[in-house]
């Protein structure tokens, strides 16, 4: 289903749901208020009435008391039918102004439910009002169909009227959410157009609503910043890619020939030099891999971790400098197949860090495939805020997309200064399809 049709859909079915719950509370309230309007207009006949004969009656004391078809009444309670008194000794059930209901009035039982209202008169008497029951008659209650066929005729009057009012208001509603849907449906088409460049800088198409025009507008200039924010981001990638190398390349290769010139041992300032060469060309490798958007899978080799562990120790052992830090190594032995150089980044990184910030004292580091965990002491840091990236050379923050974007774990734990970091070579997502082979391969440089 198109979205623009799924949204009128819903949009539709909203109103619609909203109006049939109106109707659904006007339904149920209708006969509730109808009864209550029938049980007024009886409380207020009865009460009327008694008020009527309490006036006579203290200007006449004889005078009979009320008697019609549908209620009664006597003076005392002595004079009530045993049943009624009985009755009026239990709270009553129901009170709708001077009545009092005793019972169920709906019950089928003719001495289960009365109505009974009492006056006092005068005298200091009381006037007992009761409705009497007339279905126990012979010949039963008497039928009345010229008002039920009136009453009929208004219910259907009541029915015909809904359906008038419903009908029509469905219709304006569905003609309402086509008007406004269908310009949204057709911002929502042509915003997926604003993929291609020319179409963000052609004319934009008018969309009926100030509203929706001026989305369009704020929604093509975003694309058009997004699109600038992408092509800077492209030409950065170029000049690094081809302006850093290159210096990098160069700097290399005259580093070497000065080792050549010096006997193959370079002086400390020039092995400092090397160092920081090696290390802004893999961070620029690196870096160049990850800002791609399918990049693709790095080759896997067969790793001697141990052998990379020393090899990284003794490029870093110049960040110990005069301090008494003892290397703790539990490595096994077993080869591991893994991406060489992103492997070599990441360890080398975290080592980094751990001799770094290490206190005089221990550093552990434990390999057993496939988790690698790091546990050093580190100095009082100076933050003013708690964190837990003590960040060197890449950084951890970047470790960990780059270690996200491999499929593996890292988790970080900062206990009294002791500082753990625990690296799982475990992919823990589900593999993906392998991409076409580029005509330029983005593997890092080993």
């Amino acid at each position: 289903m198109p979205k623009s049709l799924a949204l009128k859909w819903v949009i539709s079915s909203s109103f619609l749901l909203l109006i049939a719950i109106v109707l659904l509370i006007y339904s149920l309230l209708l006969p509730e208020y109808s009864v209550r309007g029938l049980l007024y207009t009886a409380s207020a006949m009865m009460e009327e009435e008694a008020q009527y004969f309490s006036r006579h009656y203290a200007k006449n004391p004889n005078t009979p008391p009320p008697h019609n078809y549908f209620y009664t009444s006597v003076i005392g309670k002595e004079a009530l039918p045993e049943k009624i008194r009985h009755m009026l000794d239990t709270p009553p059930s129901m009170s709708f102004g001077a009545v009092q209901v005793f019972g169920d009035l709906d019950s089928e039982d003719e001495d289960e439910g009365r109505a009974v209202l009492a006056q006092p008169l005068s005298d200091g008497k009381t006037l007992y009002m009761y409705d009497i029951d007339h279905d126990q008659e012979e010949g039963g209650e008497v039928e009345t169909p010229r008002s039920d066929a009136y009453l009929d005729h208004e219910l259907r009057g009541v029915i015909f009227i809904s359906l008038a009012v419903f009908i029509p208001a469905l219709i304006i509603i569905a003609l309402l959410v086509w008007w406004l849907v269908r310009p949204l449906g057709r911002l929502a088409q042509w915003s997926t157009t604003l993929k291609d460049p020319e179409a963000v800088s052609g004319q934009r198409p008018h969309f009926g609503f100030k509203e929706f025009n001026m989305l369009a507008d704020a929604l093509a200039q975003s694309v058009q910043q997004v699109q600038a924010a992408s092509l800077r981001e492209g030409r950065l990638l170029r000049y690094t890619s081809h302006e850093l190398r290159t210096p990098l390349a160069v700097l290399k290769a005259n580093i070497e020939l000065l080792a050549l010139q010096s006997g193959g041992v370079l002086p400390p300032p020039l092995q400092r030099i090397e160092r920081s060469v090696l290390n802004m060309q893999r961070i620029a490798e690196t870096l160049l891999w990850m800002s791609r958007e399918l990049p693709e899978p790095l080759p896997e080799e067969a790793i001697d971790m141990s052998g990379l562990v020393n090899d990284l120790i003794e490029e870093h052992r110049y960040l110990i400098g005069t301090r008494d830090i003892e290397l703790i190594l539990d490595i096994s032995s077993e080869p591991c197949r893994l991406p060489f150089t992103a492997c070599r980044i990441v360890v080398g990184n975290f080592l980094r860090n751990a001799l770094q910030y290490a206190d005089d004292g221990v550093v552990e580091i434990n390999f057993a495939y496939p988790q690698l965990r790091l546990v050093n002491r580190i100095r009082e840091t100076q933050q003013s805020e708690a964190s837990a990236d003590f960040g060197y050379g890449l950084g951890l923050e970047l470790m960990r997309q780059l270690s996200a974007r491999l499929g593996w774990h890292i988790e970080v734990t900062v206990e009294e200064q002791c500082y753990t970091v625990t690296l799982a070579f475990e992919n823990t997502e589900p593999p993906q399809e392998p991409q076409p082979e580029a005509d330029n391969p983005a593997d890092l440089p080993s």
